[in-house]
This record gives C-alpha cells, structure tokens and sequence, in this order.
C-alpha cells in the first residue's frame, strides 16, 4: 500500500476510533458504556434493527450459511454480528479500530455468544489466506475505505469459490442524502466533523467494481427518509421540515432518489 494510501487509512482510523458508531445515540449519560443496559439503549439506533431490509437479509443469508464461516469487515460494535451467531452461522467478526473490536467482545460476553475470532483488521489488506471464507459481510463499511473498489476485491480473493459477498451499503448518487451532504457537508447524526471518507457512486460505477462476482441482487435501499436521535438546527429542519415532506413522494419516484445501494453477489 503506497504512503498516500497509507495516510487515508490512518485518517480513517483515527476518525472511527474516535467515533465509535453507537456513541452518538447515547442519551442517558449515567449509562456505563461497557454495561447490558449501554448496548440495551443504543441497540433500536444501530444496524440492523434501525433498517428492517438489514435484518430481512441477516435472516436469509443466515439460513444459507447455517454453521459455515462468515467474515464480517467493520463490526462496529457487534450487532449484525450477533445477529449471525444467534443463528448458526461461525463468525469472524473484524473492525479497523481498537475500540470497536473491545466492544464488540464486551458485547459478545453480555450475550453470552462466542465469535471464531474477533480482531482488527483492515479492509484493503485483509490478514487471512485466499479461498478461506464461506460469505463476506459489510454493512456501510466499504465505500469509507479510501478505496471501494480494492475492499471489494479483497473480499473476494478471501471467499471460497462461489462465496458470498453481502455488502449492504454503498452510498448511491442521485440520492437524497446526496444532494442533503453537498449542501450540509455534515453528517445529519453527528454533533462533529465528518468522517475522512464517504463516497457516492452510480450504480453502474457499483456494479462495475465487482469484477470476478457474479451480482445476484442489486437492490435500492432507504428511499425514505427513517428518524434520527440527534438535536439540534440541521436535525431539526431534517425532521420536521425534509423528512415528512419528502417521505409523501410516490415510492417508484422515491427509489429513484435512494441513498443506498446493496449487493448480493457470488465469486467465480
């Protein structure tokens, strides 16, 4: 990996470590952030229980991968992960920061769950061998890399031959928080700065990278604009100016401005 490429992965670091996802949904600050109660009040906030089409997809790929071997790249701080163990499926379950791989495992101990392995790991130079893995999954991980398109490619030189890559999201252009990010330039749940990277793509541009893959779903997701737990003036004109005035467009019309975009697809 070249030095320019190197700073991006450090920024990306630096900023995630910092930003735990999960954090910016606590409201009770006498909550203990390693305790049951911490990842009982975050948990209706975070993946997949906040976007229903998420845990549809947990479901059916786990019934497809009942005790097979499913590396999750950016776990965050454990919930789809968890979702997979609780229902059979042997879990490696990777994030690039300390921090979310110390929650994680804190999770996995209140729920009395246990992981193959849980670790940091960087998406765009995975540590394990080819043809090692069952499935691939990635919940809105790989378009923040500093390179999609390398993620997606390391994630198929780990699957095993006919494998599974189940990226559920990229950012999709012409969409709705698209045109809300070029004229905010703030993400709409954080008090702060943004994150270093967060790319939009067209579907073609998507489509295009999975080279080696055989796509077996392309799907638009989250055509509506879904509740947000912050305060504040941007939040505010969100949801009580954008959101309910927005989420009267007819459905057809609404996918065409869907802000994400996901995958399904096979190695070959």
């Amino acid at each position: 990996m070249d030095a320019p490429m190197n700073n991006t992965v450090q920024a990306v670091h630096d900023y995630w470590n910092t930003h735990t996802l999960g954090f910016q949904y606590v409201t009770d600050s006498s909550i203990e952030p390693d305790s049951p109660e911490f990842f009982a009040h975050i948990r209706p906030w975070m993946n997949p229980y906040k976007f229903p089409w998420i845990m549809e997809r947990i479901e059916r790929e786990a019934e497809l991968l009942q005790g097979k071997h499913l590396l999750e790249i950016g776990c965050g701080m454990g919930y789809d992960s968890l979702e997979f163990l609780k229902r059979g499926v042997q879990v490696t379950a990777t994030d690039l920061t300390p921090n979310a791989v110390k929650m994680t495992i804190r999770h996995f101990e209140i729920e009395g769950v246990e992981a193959e392995a849980v670790h940091t790991a960087n998406a765009l130079a995975l540590p394990y061998d080819d043809n090692t893995f069952d499935a691939v999954w990635a919940n809105g991980v790989l378009h923040a890399t500093g390179d999609t398109e390398r993620a997606i490619s390391e994630a198929r030189r780990v699957l095993k031959p006919g494998g599974r890559a189940i990226i559920s999201h990229f950012y999709r252009k012409p969409s709705w928080m698209y045109v809300l990010n070029r004229l905010g330039r703030e993400n709409i749940e954080y008090k702060e700065e943004d994150p270093p990277v967060n790319e939009f793509y067209t579907e073609k541009e998507i489509l295009d990278m999975f080279n080696g893959y055989e796509v077996i779903e392309a799907v638009q997701d989250h055509y509506r604009a879904l509740p947000v737990r912050r305060d504040g003036l941007k939040a505010g004109l969100y949801k009580y100016g954008f959101r309910p005035v927005y989420n009267l467009v007819p459905e057809p019309a609404a996918k065409q401005l869907a802000y994400k975009y996901s995958i399904t697809a096979v190695k070959v």
